[in-house]
């Protein structure tokens, strides 16, 4: 085979591969996602999804999994559409609350890397994750955090506080 014929042949089968695994991830926009967004890629994943407004006026996404309701925060907005948002889960226990309080939750804390938690003025556990959505995050990695993170740690997180 002559030189051009073996590193065109290269070439070739190169650019079929790339071209055959080349499937891009599907990239959030430009700035974030949306409160109106994210319902629909919670809906789209087969999660409760509502819009519902502070008193402020602020808007947030409520939703379950788990059996745990939780609510997604918008932060980091320019308009409408924000770089980041935040999970929050609140577990309303017994009085006087979790036991071991903020000793206990520490344990949590600083046992697991993601789901950060803290107990409120009534001692009630309380889980929140963080999530960036802009520069270059894409649906596959969301939905990567929001499944093998949020809501892979809610049973655990459950079992932890005993609820």
């Amino acid at each position: 085979m002559t030189r051009f014929g073996i590193f065109g042949a290269a070439a070739v089968a190169a650019l079929i591969l790339a071209a055959g695994s080349s499937a891009q991830a599907k990239p959030v926009p430009d700035g974030g996602l949306t409160v109106s967004e994210v319902v629909a890629w919670l809906q789209g994943n087969g999660y409760k999804a509502e819009i519902k407004s502070l008193q402020s006026g602020e808007k947030y996404v409520d939703s379950a999994a788990e059996g745990v309701n939780f609510d997604i925060y918008m932060y980091d907005c320019k308009a409408e559409r924000c770089a980041s948002m935040q999970l929050v889960a609140g577990f309303n226990m017994t009085k006087p609350g979790l036991a071991g309080g903020a000793t206990k939750i520490n344990e949590w804390n600083t046992t697991k890397r993601y789901i950060k938690a803290y107990v409120d003025a009534d001692n009630d556990p309380w889980a929140q994750y963080d999530v960036n959505l802009s520069p270059g995050e894409s649906y596959e990695a969301l939905d990567d955090d929001f499944k093998n993170v949020w809501i892979s740690s809610l049973p655990d997180f459950k079992k932890f506080i005993g609820w």
